[in-house]
């Protein structure tokens, strides 16, 4: 039976991942204020590789273990290498079609992410203390994340609809991962959840550095702005990793 705490975090997560990516379709952004979103964004994504996914990876093993988890993390970051400069590349692509590619990657990356926290969740609602550290971290992540993802689709042009129903299934993975995939991943062997979270700490990787920050800074308007704004989203990953320790 599952716990109604579990049921009760599950659903202000999906409503604040919603509302987190429904405020960017509140009005007709600027290219250059998308951009801006973008900054914090980037910093949100940095911060969660270098202070989540990363340690999540690398923690409590051998040597030897370490050196496979470095590679799936290597995989990870060539796979969608692969993706985005060598299957989708066109000659004369324009900036829509290069976002649109940058979108449904971080969409992809984040949403494994996201069902991965789905069962973190689940595990740590088991100590109620536990719990709740779990999901205020997880709760101000996600808005932020969606957020993030929201300002991409809207960079490469993506319908306001299919935005809101892209927007509408990434904030059900983490609900997902919680209440319907805990059970049946709860069996498996704990390493192929960290081998998962290295092959999504890859994708992140490559999200971050080859395709975010490039385009945050490929014009020259508000560089110092910009900056500030990815700091800023790399400090709250940090307040909120101090929280839920």
């Amino acid at each position: 039976m599952i716990e109604s705490g579990l049921l009760l975090y599950s659903a202000i997560i999906f409503l604040a991942a919603l509302v987190g990516g429904l405020v960017t379709l509140l009005r007709k952004w600027s290219y250059e204020n998308l951009h801006l979103f973008l900054s914090l964004g980037a910093g949100v994504f940095l911060g969660v590789v270098f202070l989540y996914l990363l340690p999540q990876s690398f923690a409590h093993h051998s040597q030897p273990d370490k050196s496979y988890i470095a590679l799936t993390i290597l995989l990870g970051y060539l796979i969608i290498l692969f993706f985005k400069r060598i299957l989708f590349i066109k000659r004369g692509q324009g900036d829509s079609e290069s976002h649109r590619i940058v979108s449904i990657t971080a969409f992809l990356g984040f949403s494994v992410h996201s069902l991965i926290e789905g069962f973190g969740l689940a595990v740590g609602s088991l100590k109620a203390e536990l719990g709740t550290l779990i999901f205020i971290s997880i709760i101000a992540h996600k808005s932020m994340a969606s957020f993030s993802l929201s300002s991409l689709f809207m960079l490469s042009k993506t319908s306001t609809r299919k935005t809101v129903g892209l927007i509408f299934i990434f904030s059900l993975m983490t609900p997902l991962g919680a209440i319907g995939f805990a059970p049946v991943f709860s069996s498996l062997p704990p390493e192929m959840l960290v081998y998962l979270t290295a092959l999504t700490a890859g994708t992140f990787l490559y999200v971050a550095t080859g395709d975010l920050l490039p385009e945050v800074f490929h014009t020259h308007e508000n560089r110092w702005l910009k900056l500030l704004l990815l700091i800023f989203g790399v400090v709250i990953m940090i307040a909120l990793g101090h929280e839920g320790q």
